[in-house]
C-alpha cells in the first residue's frame, strides 16, 4: 500500500535588495494582515535566526508585527521587528500563499542615519559625501592593506578594499547572515561610483551583481 504525504511547502530564500525595491515601485499600502499570516512570518524569523545570526532575537507580540502590501505586485510584506530598533525581518507572501516565499533583513532606521566614511590607514572619519569618496576611494589601489567603509548604521554598511586585481565590494544588512560581496572585482570609478550610490540612497548599487558570503558572526 502506498501513502501520499502532503509535500513539504518550498523554503523561504533570502532575496537580494534590489528585489525589494521592485516590489516598492508602484506604492505600498497598509494592510491589516491575518494573526496566522503574521504568526507564520514570526515562525519563519524564529526558524532563521541561526542562519541570519539573529541569535538574541526573541518573537514580539504579534501586535508588533505589521503588514504593507505592494500595489504593483500581489505581495505582502509583513515585518517582524528585531532586536534592534527599527530594523525588521520582513516576510514576503506572494499571491495570497499561507506561508512567505522570500525574506529579507532590512534596517529602516539606517534610511535617516547620516552615512560615516571610516578609513583607517588615511585616519579618515567623517560624514561620507561624494566629494570625499571621490578623493580617497582611488588612493586604496596605491595601499594594499587599506579598507574604507560607507556605514549607514551598526551592522548595515558597505566596505571596499583593492588589490592587483581591481576593487572589491562587500554590503551587509543588519548581520553577517545577510553580507554580500561583488561576484568580480571592479574598477576605481565603478567602486567610486557605487559607493556614492550607496551613500546618497540612490539604490544604483542594489542593481549590481552581488553573491551571498558566509560570515561567522563574532
Amino acid at each position: 500500500m502506498f501513502f501520499s504525504r502532503k509535500p513539504t511547502p518550498p523554503s523561504s530564500r533570502l532575496m537580494q535588495l534590489h528585489e525589494y525595491i521592485d516590489l516598492l515601485h508602484g506604492g505600498t499600502e497598509d494592510h491589516a494582515g491575518s494573526d496566522a499570516v503574521k504568526q507564520s512570518a514570526v515562525a519563519l524569523a524564529h526558524g532563521l535566526r541561526g542562519p541570519l545570526q539573529l541569535k538574541a532575537w526573541t518573537a514580539p507580540p504579534l501586535a508588533q508585527v505589521f503588514a504593507r502590501r505592494s500595489q504593483a505586485h500581489d505581495a505582502l510584506l509583513v515585518h517582524v521587528p528585531l532586536d534592534i530598533r527599527d530594523c525588521f525581518l520582513i516576510a514576503i507572501f506572494r499571491n495570497g500563499a499561507p506561508t512567505a516565499q522570500e525574506h529579507l533583513l532590512f534596517d529602516i532606521g539606517a534610511e535617516y542615519q547620516e552615512p560615516m566614511l571610516d578609513c583607517p590607514e588615511f585616519g579618515v572619519a567623517e560624514p561620507a559625501n561624494e566629494a570625499n569618496i571621490r578623493h580617497w576611494i582611488p588612493l586604496l589601489q596605491d595601499s594594499p592593506s587599506a579598507f574604507a567603509i560607507v556605514e549607514r548604521r551598526g551592522g548595515t554598511y558597505m566596505q571596499v578594499f583593492a588589490d592587483a586585481e581591481g576593487f572589491h565590494l562587500e554590503h551587509q544588512l543588519v548581520t553577517p547572515g545577510a553580507h554580500y560581496r561583488t561576484a568580480e572585482s571592479v574598477s576605481a570609478e565603478e567602486a567610486v561610483g557605487m559607493l556614492v550610490s550607496y551613500a546618497c540612497e540612490k539604490y544604483e548599487w542594489a542593481y549590481k551583481p552581488w553573491e551571498r558570503l558566509e560570515l561567522q558572526g563574532t
